[in-house]
């Protein structure tokens, strides 16, 4: 089942893989509900989540920021310290190691591989039967049953399980992966949310970091609005008073006192900011144009934070309209989206001819819903330049890295493929690509308004411009 609104999300969800949700709901259905998140816990439609926080001393200040999230990379060397993941597994030894509480199962979400394998290190050595689950676990299914089988208390995972798995029985959450995409906190969190006739609530522990004065990653009591924190408290209750006592699990914790935590995050203050990236879609430029732009004093950041030896540029929705119209830039959105497309064909920009057999492999294989799975996309392209080679033909311009030997390695050309030429496609938002769903997209809006002469025409042109290309590449 899947409840999703703007607030919260169960199960499945759009996400910067999967952005359309039209599209979702057509092929998983959907079950919706008004409520908020909030609501539905106070309704006990979905498990109330009782709230733990680590309080860590290490400082995210400095890690990169990409527009949307921390750098990984940069945000794994930063976390992985040794006590802060100390930190972590003395918490769920000294509460969930015995009695009641013992029986509950728990995820740790980790940045990376490294990072859940030790995780999965400490756990074990400190007494706690822990295993990693990630994209590179042998016999991950093996370990899953076991898993199920209630012979691992914890699995540490990375990018597995945040979406579309289901274990009704979990019922702790760390989150040991710092992020500021609510998106992605939201995902997580939901993989404790179901209620059994036995669980009727999931711990949620809270890795709490040091943080810049705007950068504040997610965690529950920003998402909840609660500003008043007592151990293993209710989320939803903001009324605690000194003396009480909790109990959870048969976990008894008196609250000796009440704890005034900052719940304002960069979602709260910039949330329909858009970044560098992001304008430079809604402008349908590049963004090194925008970069020349601020650099020259054409366009003004609204908010510019230093980042190390960088800097995250931002503009308001206002901002986005007064230099939209300064510029004279037209408006892109759906109700011109189809003219866009064919305006983009039109300009026949082709340095290298990868965009060309891209598109004639998409509109062969694309479905009835506007989705062609990327392996299918992939065969044919590379079909394309293995019979050039294949009849003795030049396969590109000298600057086109696709040979007999290149071509055999089928990851390297499909992240080719993806960088250029899909991404020139997906900068306009033509298509996007469905990394866990390992599709290709068409946007909704777009394939609603294409009709078989639209399709003949995207066919016939590229035909004709490959001829094109390649006879003018023979005289070069």
């Amino acid at each position: 089942m899947s409840y999703y609104n703007a607030d919260f999300t169960i199960g499945l969800t759009a996400t910067d893989q999967r952005p359309d949700k039209k599209k979702l709901e057509t092929v998983f259905g959907s079950y919706s509900t008004s409520l908020s998140l909030k609501e539905a816990m106070e309704k006990e439609i979905v498990a109330k989540a009782n709230v733990y926080r680590i309080e860590t001393n290490i400082d995210l200040s400095k890690v990169r920021f990409n527009g949307k999230d921390y750098v990984n990379a940069d945000l794994e060397k930063r976390i992985r310290v040794t006590s802060r993941n100390e930190l972590i597994v003395d918490v769920l030894k000294e509460y969930f190691t015995s009695g009641e509480a013992s029986l509950r199962q728990g995820v740790i979400f980790c940045v990376n591989v490294s990072h859940a394998n030790e995780m999965a290190r400490l756990l074990n050595k400190a007494g706690i039967v822990a295993a990693s689950y990630t994209g590179q676990t042998k016999n991950p299914a093996s370990v899953m049953d076991d898993f199920k089988n209630k012979k691992i208390q914890f699995l540490c995972t990375c990018n597995m399980i945040s979406e579309g798995w289901d274990y009704p029985e979990l019922g702790i959450l760390v989150m040991a992966r710092p992020t500021l995409s609510k998106v992605l906190y939201l995902q997580q969190i939901g993989r404790g949310l179901r209620k059994t006739d036995t669980k009727k609530n999931v711990i949620v522990i809270d890795v709490v970091d040091e943080y810049g004065a705007m950068i504040k990653a997610c965690n529950m009591h920003t998402i909840f609005a609660n500003p008043y924190y007592v151990p293993f408290g209710d989320i939803t209750i903001t009324n605690y008073t000194p003396g009480e006592m909790l109990v959870v699990d048969g976990i008894e914790e008196r609250i000796e006192r009440i704890t005034e935590v900052d719940i304002n995050t960069f979602e709260d203050k910039y949330g329909d900011y858009l970044s560098q990236e992001q304008l430079a879609r809604e402008y349908f430029i590049n963004t090194g144009t925008v970069t020349s732009w601020i650099k020259k004093g054409k366009i003004k950041p609204s908010v510019e934070y230093k980042f190390g030896s960088k800097s995250l540029y931002l503009f308001s929705p206002d901002d986005v309209e007064k230099y939209r119209k300064e510029l004279g830039i037209k408006e892109h959105n759906n109700d011109t989206i189809k003219q866009d497309f064919f305006e983009f064909l039109e300009e026949r920009d082709y340095s290298l001819s990868y965009k060309m057999p891209f598109l004639l492999a998409f509109v062969k294989n694309v479905d009835s819903i506007g989705d062609a799975k990327i392996d299918d996309v992939l065969n044919d392209y590379i079909a394309f330049y293995q019979d050039r080679i294949d009849r003795g033909l030049q396969v590109d311009r000298s600057t086109c890295p696709y040979n007999e030997t290149t071509l055999q390695d089928r990851k390297a050309i499909c992240r080719n493929m993806l960088t250029n030429p899909f991404e020139k496609f997906e900068r306009k938002r033509f298509l996007y690509y469905s990394k866990d769903l390992s599709i290709i997209a068409m946007n909704h809006a777009l394939y609603s308004k294409m009709n078989t002469e639209d399709w003949d025409r995207v066919k016939s042109q590229m035909q004709e411009d490959l001829q094109h290309y390649y006879s003018d590449m023979v005289g070069i």
